[in-house]
């Protein structure tokens, strides 16, 4: 494989050279005198990192179930399609519509007692 020569300013993603914008703004590296700097001690930190861990996973928690309802709910419209659906497909989805509406009260128990 040949080396590849890219600009200052640009990104390999694959095959494809990509320029990034040339302006960034930021922020100036100085302290504003105005604001009196509260350093986080490690605890207080580890303490913080972790609630937004915890609060992450209630979020992806949260929108799982919304998926686990808008599955049962397809499955049950596959089961109940008739003969467009090969009656394999149609006793899948029978059965998942049936078994996720349980599966998910049971995440929601579960979710709850965190």
């Amino acid at each position: 494989m040949g080396s590849k020569e890219i600009a200052l300013g640009q990104v390999i993603d694959g095959d494809k050279v990509m320029s990034l914008p040339t302006h960034v703004t930021h922020k100036a590296n100085f302290i504003d005198d105005s604001t009196p700097q509260v350093r986080e001690s490690r605890t207080q930190r580890v303490r913080r990192l972790q609630e937004e861990a915890r609060a992450l996973a209630r979020e992806q928690i949260a929108e799982f179930e919304v998926l686990l309802d808008a599955t049962a709910k397809a499955a049950m419209e596959i089961a109940d399609g008739g003969e467009v659906y090969s009656i394999g497909a149609r006793e899948i989805c029978r059965r998942l519509a049936d078994e996720l509406p349980r599966t998910l009260q049971t995440l929601q128990v579960i979710s709850k007692k965190r």
